[in-house]
């Protein structure tokens, strides 16, 4: 793949049913495309993704990869947009010299955590890469990845961390990202002896 090629940045949003990668997966194989990266989950019945993929040339335009997009559910089912990230455009709003730290914050639900976490460390340039959030039975859990800037203690900010997570009722726990993989990498746990 040429380095100049733009990457069609695809989201796509419906209630959620088996089948609906699949049709986006089709419909970009269709138009002679590749998919590079992807995310998806699904909240409260609603299923939504983000695809990254690459096209040789001649090019689709961006409304022809979103009709092919859109047709593959019922009429008006999938909300689909797209945008063209080029190459000279950085992959990240963060530089690469930031080290990835994993949040996890757990506790009695309440209105109002989610808004003083990201607060917090939107005040220290830390931005959140990744971010999954529940509620259940009157609890709340919540697990962050974040981009830290390469100047921040990392000790201190496990204690503002747990410190903050504790005037709102709940535990905080700040550890790196390499420890965070392999305190819980299954796979791990699964690997043959011999």
């Amino acid at each position: 793949m040429s380095a100049q090629l733009p990457e069609y940045i695809v989201s796509v949003m419906a209630r959620d049913r088996p089948g609906i990668v699949a049709g986006i997966g089709k419909a970009i194989y269709e138009l002679g495309g590749n998919i590079e990266e992807l995310s998806q989950t699904v909240v409260r019945g609603y299923f939504t993704i983000i695809v990254c993929a690459t096209f040789p040339e001649p090019q689709p335009p961006l409304e022809e990869v979103v009709r092919a997009v859109g047709s593959t559910g019922m009429p008006g089912e999938l909300h689909v947009m797209a945008t063209l990230r080029y190459a000279d455009e950085p992959l990240s709003a963060t530089p690469e010299n930031y080290d990835r730290f994993i949040l996890t914050v757990y506790g009695k639900d309440q209105p109002g955590i989610i808004y003083r976490m990201a607060s917090y460390l939107a005040s220290r340039g830390i931005n959140i890469t990744d971010l999954y959030g529940r509620t259940s039975n009157g609890g709340f859990m919540m697990v962050l990845e974040l981009s830290v800037p390469p100047e921040l203690d990392p000790r201190e900010l496990k204690q503002d961390l747990e410190e903050l997570g504790r005037s709102i009722g709940l535990s905080a726990h700040f550890q790196h990202e390499n420890l965070f993989k392999v305190t819980h990498d299954l796979r791990s746990l699964a690997a043959p002896t011999l």
